[in-house]
C-alpha cells in the first residue's frame, strides 16, 4: 500500500487527519484504531500551510513518478 498525502485545498484544516494531527489506520477494535501515528500531511499541527500544501503536492508527484516511472 503506498500513502500519499493529501493537500489541502487552501491553507487551513487538515484533510488527511480532520484537524487532528494524528492519522489513524486500519481496523477499530471498541472505538480505538490498531495504528495511528503523527500525519505527515500537516506534521502534526492539524492545519496545513502554503508551504505545506506545495511539499504535499511535491512528494505526490515524486512517489507516484517512483512507482510507476517516467
Amino acid at each position: 500500500m503506498y500513502d500519499l498525502s493529501i493537500p489541502a485545498d487552501k491553507p487551513g484544516r487538515c484533510p488527511k487527519c480532520h484537524g487532528t494531527g494524528v492519522y489513524s489506520w486500519g481496523a477499530t477494535i471498541n472505538g480505538q484504531p490498531q495504528r495511528s501515528g503523527d500525519c505527515h500531511s500537516c506534521r502534526g499541527t492539524g492545519q496545513q500551510s502554503a508551504r505545506q500544501i506545495a511539499r504535499n503536492y511535491a512528494y505526490n508527484v515524486h512517489k507516484i513518478r517512483t512507482i510507476f516511472g517516467d
